[in-house]
């Protein structure tokens, strides 16, 4: 069987299709690009942890978290038959206090929650959030909480002694019984909410999700095809570089040298006065160039001016040139000069 026959059979399969219109289905987390990111997930947290908040299901999630917290040996001020006895309308919940993700407050109690999704916890982290809470909280019993995906553990051994490690499994468990029991009285957005961080948890955190099956099933039946794909797929920087070169051309500028994530040019005139064979880059050994770095950021593209190492004579007459413009910057470097650099606004994903 050739490449193409194998394409044939990937798109001819129906659990292809079903995986193509499942992806297309819009989430309002991927939309933000939130599947991952711990500061959105931490805040969707704050926010279905807060009894007064705008959800409309009261402490329903946050009891429900406590008992899971409390029933742990390591929160040994309390068990999980103590929560139904708390008064919890009055809880405040905090978000990043003292650096802190999500700080639960009773007025008899603390809960600290350290919240990794993909990195772990460095350098004392979790040591310096205990003592910030001691200090601050003398009075109160504290509970820590070590929150992940899976309910790793922290890298701090001291830590796992004292840190409850919760999972998001155990978030998703509980959002979907308030889902099955409460659904009917909720407001539909709030609904809509939970459907989708319900999705995003499985799907990108879990990956227990239903789509994920189907994804690698789809994937063992076509791995050839797949792996033909992976092996053909464009190069975002050879994209973006295209629009560059366009804008360039278009500006009746000259081509410079090429570098993934760097586009290069001059002027005419200066492409006519700056003498080639002296410096480092490209064929032509191009001695000065003006430099844009677009990849390496999806937030801005960086402009400069540089001289490249080469010939010291040469140099020196272009620093020299360049020195007599105003607002001109003294370079860094000994052997890359920069004497003018700026920032613009740029999201290169939106290009790409």
């Amino acid at each position: 069987m050739n490449d193409e026959d194998r394409l044939s059979g990937l798109l001819g399969d129906s659990d292809f299709e079903k995986l193509e219109l499942w992806l297309k289905l819009p989430n309002f987390f991927s939309i933000l690009q939130a599947s991952r990111a711990e500061l959105k997930h931490s805040n969707f947290l704050g926010w279905i942890l807060d009894p007064k908040g705008t959800h409309g299901f009261g402490d329903l999630f946050l009891r429900k978290f406590l008992r899971d917290i409390f029933s742990d040996e390591k929160a040994v001020s309390y068990s999980q038959f103590d929560v139904d006895g708390f008064d919890l309308r009055d809880v405040e919940i905090r978000r990043e206090w003292k650096h802190i993700d999500i700080v639960i407050i009773h007025a008899e109690f603390i809960v600290i929650i350290e919240n990794k999704i993909d990195a772990q916890d460095h350098s004392d982290q979790l040591k310096r959030y205990r003592n910030t809470v001691e200090e601050s909280f003398p009075n109160h019993k504290k509970v820590f909480v070590y929150l992940t995906p899976h309910g790793t553990v922290a890298n701090d051994t001291e830590s796992n002694r004292l840190y409850v490690h919760y999972s998001y499994e155990s978030v998703s468990d509980a959002l979907e019984r308030i889902l099955e029991i409460y659904q009917e009285s909720l407001n539909d957005k709030v609904v809509h909410y939970l459907q989708d961080y319900l999705t995003i948890l499985r799907r990108e955190l879990m990956k227990s999700d239903q789509l994920n099956d189907l994804a690698v099933k789809v994937y063992k039946a076509h791995k050839e095809a797949f792996d033909f794909i992976l092996e053909n797929r464009p190069d975002a920087a050879a994209e973006l570089y295209q629009y560059f070169e366009t804008q360039i051309r278009d500006s009746k500028w000259i081509l410079g040298a090429k570098n993934k994530g760097y586009a290069r040019f001059l002027t005419p005139k200066l492409n006519n006065i700056i003498p080639k064979g002296y410096g480092t880059w490209g064929p032509d050994k191009e001695s000065f160039l003006f430099e844009i770095e677009y990849f390496w950021s999806d937030k801005d593209v960086i402009f400069r001016t540089v001289i490249t190492p080469g010939n010291p004579e040469i140099n020196n007459i272009l620093s020299q040139a360049l020195e007599s413009v105003q607002d001109h910057k003294i370079p860094r470097g000994k052997q890359w000069l920069v004497h003018f650099i700026k920032r613009w606004p740029f999201i290169a994903s939106e290009l790409a």
